[in-house]
């Protein structure tokens, strides 16, 4: 800041705030403005102060109630004015508030004698009901101007409204610049001892004296032409957002903050409807070259969205979208207008006479149709200037019909980098195809810097999410919903947290965990879920588990590409696989139950997902981590012809049979495997063989063989009268398999051969589940722990198979292998991984 005691110099660094109004409603908010204060720190400061939105309805009530003529109008200024004098108070040491609480006990008294004359005739001109119900910002900028300067900091307030001149114009206002800057650089010279400038707004002086409005956004147009008359370094709006954002966030999750517009960028956002200042707010501010930001009060850390005069100031070549509501498309069409001078002239100039503005123009080459979009409220009145205009030629037959379409919405699109860059309206409106919107009329600027298109209001979010996908997220991000979070569905999401950040950096893969479901209960995240945190916040959910509705939200419209894993066992979670690749959801799961339903189902199932280019990845159903599935489909794909798969699929059998040495009773070992996790919690789902069953099923049906698992006879190792026991009963009971399983034992040793438990499916698509014994320096004998191994015997590896070993069981392989087969996935849909 100055030094105290300086004089005006124009080479002092000024700087504009203006924050936003709401936040002049409380003490709260006061202080989130004297903690942006407190950090501004170069040069002499202008602050643009502005009455809440409260304040100036309460300021308006008493001007009806007067105008009525209530008495209960004097007992509402009473309260209104004990109000702001407590607001002084909670506001301001007792030391520093005398001559602000004057200030406000005296105007009080004269709109005490405005409020009087007005009750006395009944009626209140407008200048003096702007007068009125602008008094809360001479208010606030006292007080905000007392409370800084309790804080130590040199302010004082100015009242705007004389120092600006303006006319007023059917076109609107326009500042007088000249005279303006004479007046506020004359008055702040003389203000040397001041760091602080808290001034008044909105408010102008015509050229005949009289007080006139700056307009609905007259505050922001002050800030901008005190911007301008100081040549300030920044022009900074202070809101709740932490800048423009791409697209509106309650319409687009994904919108993102966009670090830098050009002035063109934002003039054109502006007028296509985003949440940003309104192009007559920085008028002044870009006639004067003042780079303006918008920044958040809320984190002092974002440096928010600049707008400066740079072109194509970085980042996308679309900065943003927007949508524009309540349009209804005026449509005129005829072959009599082929060639005929005037027609469009005829057109606007008639709607222009009647003060209907038009938002957007599209005429066909033929010149056979013109149409253009109006505000739904002028529509009706648009088309019947333009009917009586047309009048001679509706009746010659020239003109076929004069039509509104009601219900319309314009989608825009704005960058710099538009123009002189091919394929943008391919990608624009092929994002539109893709959502399947239809697209009711075009329009671009000359300068490419702006396109449009008119759609139906219905399908106007589903729009502003596709196009904001196509430009703004990698084709590479994914929205992904996990179900059953179990042993191996926790260990992947630990696994995604623990990559996310490195695949999106360096391969731009963006995983988007949206939704986790169990049995009881789901969560669901709009944008991106914790991963580091997803246990507690499933815990915490209050949602209850909805499939249909689960599935729902992963397919978002805005976000390119949608899978789900299925990390359950369950039955039932695999019959919605069709509807959801119908939807063009991708599947992985390390489900069997989808891959061996029955063939009718499964054929539809993959007929499906050939005919939608939607990915069903099962690699993990055999073999988990290993490459079983993949390799085989390498073999047939490259033209090898499978003779003979036989292998050993088990990781629990595989453990159970390595084990098994004579040493102890085969039950013993069973237990033990129990007690370590290796089995299921009920033995017998391994011991059944059904496991093995279903994954020679899958390699089969991959092949190409029509196999039901009925058809498959299988060696259950469960004896007959323990299949239907209690889980107890059996547990007491294994004894009962000793005696069969040391006989095997026994007849493999005499042999030197080992047993393991196979699965087999011949050239002829014959298959087998059984025990089979080894010799010892057969590949099938040498692994150990719950191993797997596949042996691929075929044209090209007939006199060696081709092996596949390695762990088969276990909840980190298992989970590493979906997460493979996800990047996979990612690299399907283009990832360059």
């Amino acid at each position: 800041m100055t030094e105290t005691g300086q004089g005006f110099n124009m080479k002092d660094n000024y700087s504009v705030y203006k924050f936003d109004r709401e936040l002049y409603s409380s003490s709260q908010g006061i202080e989130k403005i004297l903690n942006v204060v407190k950090g501004f720190k170069t040069g002499r400061l202008i602050i643009v102060a502005s009455q809440n939105i409260a304040l100036e309805r309460k300021l308006e009530e008493l001007v009806s109630l007067a105008v009525r003529g209530e008495e209960i109008l004097w007992s509402g200024m009473e309260k209104l004015k004990s109000d702001q004098l407590a607001f002084v108070e909670e506001l301001i040491p007792s030391k520093n508030r005398s001559s602000v609480e004057s200030a406000i006990r005296q105007s009080f008294q004269e709109l005490g004698d405005i409020l009087k004359s007005v009750t006395l005739v009944g009626d209140c001109s407008d200048i003096t009901r702007k007068f009125v119900t602008g008094l809360g910002k001479v208010w606030i900028a006292r007080i905000l101007s007392e409370k800084i300067k309790s804080r130590g900091i040199p302010s004082c307030w100015i009242n705007s409204k004389e120092l600006i001149d303006a006319d007023s114009e059917a076109a609107g206002v326009t500042v007088d610049l000249e005279s303006t800057s004479e007046k506020i650089i004359g008055l702040i010279s003389k203000k040397t001892d001041s760091e602080i400038f808290v001034v008044t707004g909105g408010r102008a002086l015509s050229g005949d004296g009289k007080s006139i409005s700056l307009g609905k956004h007259g505050m922001e147009v002050t800030s901008s032409v005190y911007a301008n008359v100081l040549g300030a370094d920044e022009l900074v709006f202070w809101t709740n957002s932490d800048g423009v954002k791409s697209a509106d966030p309650q319409k687009v999750p994904a919108a993102v903050t966009i670090p830098e517009l050009s002035y063109a960028e934002a003039t054109e956002l502006a007028y296509i409807g985003a949440e940003i200042l309104h192009p007559g707010a920085f008028t002044y501010a870009i006639s004067g070259n003042i780079p303006i930001r918008i920044r958040s009060v809320e984190d002092l850390s974002l440096k928010g969205t600049l707008i400066s005069n740079s072109e194509s100031a970085g980042g996308s070549m679309v900065k943003g979208f927007s949508i524009v509501d309540n349009i209804s498309l005026l449509n005129i069409e005829g072959s009599g207008m082929v060639g005929v001078p005037g027609i469009s002239s005829r057109l606007f100039s008639a709607l222009h006479k009647k003060n209907i503005s038009v938002i957007t123009i599209s005429q066909a080459s033929s010149e056979h149709s013109i149409c253009c979009g109006v505000s739904s409220d002028q529509a009706v009145e648009a088309r019947e200037i333009a009917r009586e205009i047309f009048k001679p030629e509706l009746t010659g037959f020239k003109i076929n019909s004069i039509e509104i379409e009601d219900e319309c919405a314009i989608l825009g699109a704005v960058g710099d980098l538009m123009s002189g860059t091919p394929g943008i309206s391919a990608k624009f409106f092929g994002a539109l195809g893709k959502a399947g919107v239809n697209v009711r009329a075009i329009a671009q600027g000359s300068s490419e810097r702006n396109i449009s298109a008119v759609i139906k209001s219905e399908e106007a979010t589903k729009a502003l999410r596709a196009v904001h996908s196509g430009f703004y997220l990698s084709n590479q991000t994914l929205s992904i919903g996990l179900i059953g979070p179990g042993l191996i569905g926790s260990t992947l999401l630990n696994q995604i947290a623990g990559e996310s950040e490195r695949l999106k950096t360096k391969f731009g893969v963006d995983l988007r965990l949206r939704g986790i479901l169990r049995s009881k209960k789901m969560i669901l995240e709009e944008n991106i879920l914790d991963v580091s945190s997803w246990s507690d916040l499933l815990n915490e959910s209050p949602v209850k588990a909805d499939i249909n509705a689960f599935a729902e939200h992963i397919d978002s419209e805005y976000i390119p590409h949608k899978v789900i894993i299925d990390c359950t066992t369950s039955d039932t979670v695999p019959s919605n696989y069709l509807k959801w690749v119908k939807r063009g959801i991708h599947i992985i799961t390390p489900n069997k139950k989808a891959g061996t339903t029955p063939m009718p189902q499964y054929l539809e199932l993959m007929k499906e997902t050939r005919k939608r280019g939607v990915h069903f990845l099962y690699e993990t159903t055999v073999g988990a981590g290993l490459p079983v599935i993949g390799t085989l489909r390498d073999l047939i794909h490259t033209g090898d012809k499978i003779k003979k798969i036989e292998g050993v699929f088990s990781g629990t059998l595989a453990y159970l049979f390595w084990r098994f040495d004579g040493t102890k009773p085969f039950s013993t070992l069973v237990k033990e495997a129990r007690e370590l996790g290796f089995t299921e919690p009920d033995p017998r789902d391994d011991l059944s063989g059904m496991d093995i069953v279903r994954k020679t099923v899958i390699l089969a049906r991959e092949v190409g063989h029509s196999v039901e698992i009925r058809d498959i006879p299988v060696k259950s190792l469960v004896p007959d009268s323990l299949v239907d026991v209690s889980l107890d009963q059996f547990m007491s009971n294994l004894g009962m398999m000793d005696e069969e399983m040391d006989a095997l034992y026994r007849d493999a040793a005499e042999k030197k051969e080992v047993i393991k438990y196979t699965g087999i499916i011949e050239e002829d698509g014959n298959c087998n589940v059984l025990l089979k014994s080894y010799p010892m320096d057969h590949p099938f004998a040498g692994i150990s722990g719950t191993d797997n191994i596949v042996a691929f015997t075929t044209d090209r590896y007939n006199e060696q198979p081709l092996v596949v070993l390695g762990p088969g069981a276990g909840p980190h392989v298992t989970a590493g292998g979906v997460f493979a087969d996800l990047l996979r996935l990612a690299s399907y849909l283009g990832a360059k991984l």
